[in-house]
């Protein structure tokens, strides 16, 4: 009956226990309705009903109840019904790509739950009652734009967090009216006289000026609502500009400050509110002039008004007799109530640490005394250094770095504290005159007391000089003696404007045996530091020191590359020559979009310079540029050459996107295989056998990058964490028996990624497995051995370079032997029926089989690995935005090195 009624497809109801239907695919049907014949099936464990045109889910779904997975995702759904609480032995619900405003409190009696997708829905909060699924070990809550509680610092946490969060609310909650109050303006337009003016205080007309941040409570009421502000005063001198980015923050009201007397350009009206835009597009602010006791003010404010939608009001004041302050704490007052996270539910305990943290007068305190306040008001220890901290670390409120040992035991309870110290080295003369460096033993001179006049401790220099490093403002300069530390830093935002050589103009043909990627990035506003910033995130690259306040010269195995700022324009150029350039090219982009990624509000257009002029043989070249997205969607539809709107010259477009998107992979892999072939025989010239194993090695690299930066990532996601790249080995050298091998034993080798240099681990797992387990975790198995055969630069071998010779023996008989565990896992071929035609993208589908392959290894490491040591592999995070699992060698490149007061 059911099957007349939908029309089933046989693929879609294989899965049958003496004739018991036990798992059913309607997903990608387009079905409006769910049958009600299907409260029949109740032995059914699967049900997927993903991809359809639901509206909505009848409540007899809930009779169910040996569902194990049930997918509701991609359909037309504003609520679920209350019964599918009724579902206990339900371990997986997908609901994403909803209409969803609310879920029903009753999913928190799912309590065999673990997995849980509500994200990209329309949810405001999530029911407190979700804290108690203890074996949720997934919680994805992502692209909820209107979600209030949890709110999205905790969300940006992840599954335990929120549930802790939750957990916490339903134990005792409080309404919570507070908000964050940020004073921006040019240096000289009274921001700290009128912060003044709101507390009442009396004008002083010699009031020093503020250098980084002040930070004080302000306290308004509104009808019923009293509410705190925490108003934030930045220092309005140009060079504190790019430390400003780290705490213009979302879900915050702004003042943009302007000097009546001196007149809106001079105020730079456009650029605060440009900034304010990028970094926050969605936050209200009020256009503040003052002095109007000596000038009245002139402003076009409707067309301010028109151009930046943010803009909720215009006030004016004078901070010498008090003209229009009440009417400015009005305006705060309404505007504050109608923030986000006003007047939301609040756990009361972390309240409570709070208010006793704030109450400190020390500008910081150790972790054990952080970690007693946040007790004695009930707070676990691990609430307090996990969730609570990070949530306070967020929001500004305290600074908290856990996840680094230098500065694990130091909590700044006043950032303030922090960016004065900074300050003082941004302001300094000597490092300015000297081009931006820094020298580390000038620094007890420079720190020698902090705003208030107390002295700075010297044990806290490494502190405060990391974390300058950790806002990405300095690096340290390697010593030319490698048993030395360095004694050096450079701080770039002092660096000078004209480079430190001439430059050639950009060029449009590559030299000989090379060749060459480009790239312009088109903004529409440029923030401050970025240059800064990049220079900082790729200086392992500038091993010639070519640098200055808009540009970087780089290099990196043979292959060089350019990058500049044209302010004047707001563009960046990226260029990269060499033999294969696109793989230092990827690094580079990646880190340049990690970079701009953080300014949300901003436009960016991404385009490649056209190349038909090489075809052309022409000197002169091509002054067309194409998107680099429309490229993309090209290659997506399969048109595979565009035209040159100037020449009419077909132009491939393969070519300009090779190495540098993931579509031309295929491509690149097949040239490794060819260059492999080439070199097998042996018939190239010496000097082009070197340009080709140096080609051969570039290209491994970037397959590599490309593979685990895309899995890596999708784990992290997941929050699978443990490494994924391993190879098989039999135990006592056993051939492999394909009519016996899965009861044989094998030894499992974990990998260092290293894109360079990737090897396996010293240390084995054992491993003996279920046939069961290997069907699950085959998808898995197909990507690695992708990964074996062509992520691994083993061309270097020959140069000497890249892995030794027992590595690589032993990676070439993994290789072998991975292929032919996967060719012979019985039903392999039914998991591929899975990307069978459909509504469902193959790319999502693909990553759905591939993630519960991966948490079946995850699986298999928790168990023979409990203490999840990993062969001393741990997980890095790159400047470029990469996840690598790495062993202690290859992470010393990223961690951070100590500080050295020696002359």
């Amino acid at each position: 009956m059911l099957a007349k009624i939908i029309n089933i497809d046989p693929i879609t109801a294989t899965f049958y226990n003496e004739n018991k239907l036990l798992h059913l695919d309607l997903s990608g049907l387009s079905l409006t309705y769910v049958p009600a014949e299907l409260r029949q099936l109740t032995n059914l464990q699967v049900l997927d009903l993903s991809n359809n045109q639901l509206s909505e889910v009848p409540a007899e779904l809930g009779r169910l109840t040996n569902l194990q997975s049930l997918a509701l995702y991609h359909n037309q759904l504003s609520e679920v019904p209350a019964e599918l609480g009724q579902l206990t032995n339900l371990q997986r619900l997908t609901l994403y790509h909803n209409q969803l405003s609310e879920v029903p409190a009753e999913l928190g009696q799912l309590t065999n739950l673990q997995t849980l997708y509500l994200n990209d829905n329309q949810l405001s909060q999530v029911p407190v009652e979700l804290g108690q699924l203890t074996s949720l070990q997934e919680l994805n809550l992502s692209n909820n734009p209107s979600l209030l509680t949890p709110p999205p610092e905790i969300v940006s946490q992840r599954t335990s967090a929120i549930l802790t969060f939750l957990r916490e609310l339903q134990k005792n909650s409080t309404m919570r009216y507070e908000a964050k109050l940020l004073i921006v303006g040019e240096g000289g337009t009274g921001k700290s006289s009128l912060l003044r003016s709101l507390h009442n205080e009396v004008f002083d007309p010699h009031l020093a000026t503020t250098h980084g941040i002040a930070i004080q409570p302000l306290s308004l009421s509104s009808g019923a609502y009293n509410m705190t502000l925490h108003v934030w005063d930045f220092g309005g001198q140009h060079i504190y500009h790019a430390t400003h980015q780290f705490f213009l923050t979302e879900r915050s009201l702004y003042l943009v400050v302007w000097n009546a007397r001196l007149g809106a350009e001079q105020g730079r009206l456009d650029y605060w509110l440009d900034t304010i835009k990028t970094l926050a597009p969605n936050a209200p602010v009020l256009l503040v002039a003052t002095h109007i006791d000596e000038r009245p003010p002139d402003l076009n404010y409707p067309l301010y008004q028109n151009t930046y939608p943010q803009l909720v009001g215009n006030l004016s004041i004078s901070n010498q007799n008090g003209i229009g302050i009440d009417a400015l704490k009005e305006a705060l007052s309404l505007v504050a109530l109608k923030l986000p996270l006003m007047g939301q539910p609040w756990p009361q305990q972390w309240l409570d640490a709070e208010n006793v943290l704030s109450a400190h007068t020390e500008s910081y305190i150790d972790a054990f005394t952080y970690v007693h306040n946040c007790a004695n008001c009930g707070v676990e220890e691990n609430i307090a250094n996990g969730t609570l901290g990070n949530y306070l670390h967020d929001l500004g409120k305290i600074l908290y770095f856990r996840d680094e040992d230098l500065l694990s035991d130091l909590v700044v309870l006043q950032p303030e504290w922090v960016t004065q110290a900074i300050a003082q080295v941004l302001d300094n003369d000597v490092i300015r005159q000297a081009k931006g460096i820094l020298r580390h033993a000038d620094l007890p001179h420079i720190w020698k007391q902090d705003a208030s006049g107390r002295p700075y401790e010297r044990r806290l220099y490494p502190i405060l000089f990391r974390l300058m490093e950790r806002f990405e403002l300095s690096y340290q300069l390697d010593s030319d003696l490698p048993e030395k530390s360095a004694t050096l830093s450079l701080i770039p935002l002092l660096l000078p404007h004209q480079p430190p050589i001439p430059l050639l103009p950009w060029p449009n043909i590559p030299p000989k045996d090379q060749t060459q990627v480009e790239m312009v990035y088109r903004l529409n506003f440029v923030p401050a530091g970025i240059m800064s910033r990049f220079i900082v995130r790729t200086h392992r690259y500038n091993t010639k020191d070519l640098h200055w306040r808009e540009g970087v010269i780089l290099e990196y195995e043979g292959h060089q590359a350019r990058v500049e700022l044209n302010p004047m324009q707001r563009e960046i150029k990226l260029l990269a020559q060499g033999v294969l350039p696109q793989n230092f090219f990827t690094v580079l982009m990646n880190t340049m979009d990690e970079i701009l990624a953080r300014f949300k509000g901003l436009t960016i257009r991404r385009e490649i310079p056209c190349i038909c002029h090489w075809q052309r043989k022409a000197d002169d070249p091509c002054s067309r540029n194409y998107r680099y997205e429309d490229l993309i969607r090209r290659m997506e539809a399969q048109k595979y050459t565009i035209e040159c709107p100037d020449t009419l010259v077909d132009v491939s477009v393969p070519k300009l996107l090779y190495g540098i998107h993931s579509s031309t992979n295929d491509q690149i892999i097949a040239e490794i295989q060819q260059n492999r072939q080439e070199i097998k025989r042996q018939q190239t010239e010496l000097h082009k056998l070197d340009i080709l194993l140096e080609k051969l090695d570039q290209q491994s690299e970037l397959i590599g990058r490309n593979f685990t930066r895309q899995w890596n990532l999708m784990m992290a996601q997941a929050e699978i964490e443990c490494p994924n790249t391993f190879m098989l080995l039999p135990s006592n050298n056993r051939p492999f028996n394909p009519k016996n091998w899965v009861s044989q034993q094998y030894q499992l080798f974990l990998i260092c990624q290293h894109p360079h240099q990737p090897h396996p681990i010293e240390h084995a797992y054992s491993l003996r497995q279920a046939e069961e387990w290997w069907v699950s975790i085959h998808p898995w198995l197909k990507h690695l051995v992708t990964f074996l055969k062509f992520g691994v630069p083993m061309a270097g071998k020959v140069l000497g370079v890249a892995l030794d010779e027992v590595d690589f023996k032993k990676m070439q008989n993994a290789l072998g032997l991975v292929e032919e565990i996967t060719k012979n896992i019985p039903q392999a071929s039914s998991l591929d029926s899975m990307d069978r035609s459909t509504t469902i993208p193959v790319l999502r589908r693909e990553q759905e089989v591939t993630g519960t392959a991966l948490r079946a290894l995850h699986s298999y490491l928790k168990s023979v690995d409990p203490n999840r040591i990993w062969g001393g592999l741990e997980q890095m995070v790159t400047p470029d935005g990469h996840i690598l699992w790495l062993c202690a060698k290859h992470r010393q490149q990223y961690e951070a090195k100590p500080l050295s007061l020696q002359p």
